[in-house]
């Protein structure tokens, strides 16, 4: 089989087959939700070469989107869509950023992969905004989730699509998130930084995007990520990365949910 030859096939859910590219400019990705930590990621994957960028999101950039970067003042208000892919065109001329979800392309095309993001705008963790899709994408396609909360993050193992956690095991893991950090504060890396600083928000929006941009290209171009077997399962929950500033822990997904089983 040649290093570009589709990998995913329409077998049953139970079954997961990545595909992988030869060169990033193969390489598909859709983002949907473009609060900073995703539109980081996707202004990374731009400079490492990734032209097709299919992302979703028309709410507005807020002064917090600047406050925090990526986003510049001059594109406040607008939707978060556009503004991204004026940033991407202009990033790398290359790029041929689109907001279009309905046109993407599933998971037998080689190195497909899914950036799916939410934020916490309020101060309970039910407050989460998500960007819905239309249709649902490609049940095998392979996805990453994460979720900031402040200047926290939360990012889940690369998952085929029907595997990502539900809007109620976010919520549980943006709640388990507090009380750890509630319970053990870590050091941050400034000592005058606070809880939700724009500096601590901004290293650990950096942190995080760096992260998602190379599990997302180590999928896509690694050849020997065909043989990937499903992270997140009932017998091998996986795990969630915690990120504040410089520090790292992580958390168990809920046990007790059968989102597992949705779409």
């Amino acid at each position: 089989m040649s290093p570009t030859s589709p990998i995913a096939s329409t077998d049953s859910a139970d079954q997961w087959h990545p595909s992988y590219a030869s060169h990033p400019d193969e390489v598909h990705v859709l983002i949907a939700g473009l609060d900073p930590v995703a539109a980081t990621a996707a202004l990374l994957l731009a400079d490492a070469g990734v032209c097709l960028i299919n992302v979703t999101d028309p709410g507005p950039v807020t002064a917090q989107d600047t406050a925090t970067g990526p986003y510049p003042p001059a594109l406040e208000g607008s939707p978060r869509e556009y503004a991204l892919r004026k940033l991407l065109r202009n990033r790398w001329p290359r790029c041929v950023p689109l907001s279009a979800p309905e046109l993407f392309c599933s998971s037998v095309i080689p190195s497909a992969t899914m950036l799916r993001s939410a934020s916490v705008t309020g101060p309970i963790p039910q407050d989460l905004t998500v960007v819905d899709l239309a249709a649902s994408p490609d049940a095998h396609l392979p996805t990453i989730t994460v979720v900031t909360d402040g200047s926290v993050s939360l990012t889940w193992p690369l998952v085929p699509w029907y595997r990502r956690p539900c809007r109620e095991c976010i919520v549980n893991a943006v709640r388990d998130a507090r009380k750890v950090l509630r319970d053990q504060p870590p050091l941050d890396p400034d000592p005058v930084a606070t809880a939700h600083s724009p500096a601590l928000t901004t290293l650990t929006r950096v942190i995080t995007a760096s992260g998602i941009a190379v599990d997302l290209l180590g999928q896509s171009l690694n050849p020997q990520n065909t043989d990937m077997q499903n992270t997140w399962d009932a017998e091998s929950p996986g795990t969630i990365t915690l990120r504040y500033g410089l520090h790292q822990s992580t958390l168990t997904p809920r046990a007790d949910c059968l989102c597992a089983l949705d779409g």
